[in-house]
């Protein structure tokens, strides 16, 4: 069945590879670009010519804006009449020891990749709870279960989504809303490249040790690259389109995406947290959120 996904953050990277997936297995996709009449125009316009039996609707929405999510998103329902997925994947990646990064720069971070998917879920809820269904995908990370060295930044805006989605799932089930978390590894996508490095850096001569580890991470997780099969995107975006067309009440709460070591440990960290927070929840007599 033809579902119609909003997927924000798709001028390139995760995003942009997820909203051409979707529209090559028949799906309408609205790809979300914060200006697709400017910077974003060649983007836009090669997202628009993405070939399949599915199509792509472009609109403009900033994650970072309460006025530009609520007005994309009202665009989104008059163009295409309604949503039955909306996937959060608009973030960026800042990195660096944790006393190299400024207040300013943390409070973008999360107002980018906590605050903006929470922008988006509240300006499409409304539609969602009229119609009794649906489905919100979060795109968290490897990073969003495992803190190290040098991440902790971004590894902090992870943890958040991670508990943001986790009490939605709760909350929304009784609904018949869906909620699945998606958790990446490392796969060669722009969001290395594009990554924001913490802007102290008088403090970093004492950081000696810190920066080897933080070095090791890179070379350890990057090994994956030089893989026999190395990590593909369009792992992730299959991952994500096989959710949209799960039935519903089927989907899963958390699903990991990758096939080497960090995977694993994230793997581990998801089955041991599963079965003492669904106790839980069961002895506090809320077996609703869990059904």
């Amino acid at each position: 069945m033809s579902r119609t996904v909003l997927v924000t953050g798709t001028s390139s990277g995760l995003g942009r590879t997820t909203a051409f997936a979707l529209a090559a297995r028949g799906h309408t996709v609205v790809a979300t670009l914060r200006d697709p009449d400017g910077r974003d125009r060649a983007a836009a316009a090669e997202l628009t010519a993405a070939p399949g039996p599915g199509r792509v609707v472009v609109v403009g929405l900033d994650v970072r804006s309460d006025t530009s999510v609520a007005d994309g998103v009202g665009a989104a329902l008059q163009r295409v009449g309604h949503l039955d997925a909306v996937v959060n994947n608009a973030a960026y990646a800042l990195t660096g020891v944790g006393e190299s990064v400024t207040s300013a720069q943390l409070q973008d971070l999360l107002d980018t990749n906590v605050v903006g998917p929470q922008r988006v879920v509240r300006a499409v809820l409304p539609h969602l709870r009229a119609r009794r269904g649906g489905l919100l995908v979060f795109l968290s990370s490897g990073a969003g279960r495992l803190a190290l060295p040098a991440m902790g930044a971004y590894s902090a805006s992870k943890f958040a989504v991670e508990a943001l989605a986790q009490a939605y799932r709760y909350e929304l089930r009784p609904l018949g809303i869906d909620v699945s978390i998606v958790q990446p590894g490392a796969f060669p996508t722009n969001l290395a490249a594009s990554q924001v490095q913490g802007a102290d850096t008088a403090v970093l001569p004492d950081y000696g040790a810190a920066l080897d580890m933080a070095q090791a991470v890179v070379r350890g997780i990057g090994s994956a690259f030089t893989a026999p099969q190395p990590p593909d995107p369009r792992e992730v975006a299959d991952a994500i389109a096989e959710l949209v067309e799960a039935p519903a009440g089927q989907r899963p709460e958390r699903l990991s995406v990758d096939r080497f070591r960090l995977g694993e440990a994230v793997e581990a960290v998801n089955a041991g947290t599963k079965e003492p927070t669904d106790r839980l929840l069961a002895d506090l007599g809320l077996q609703a959120a869990l059904a």
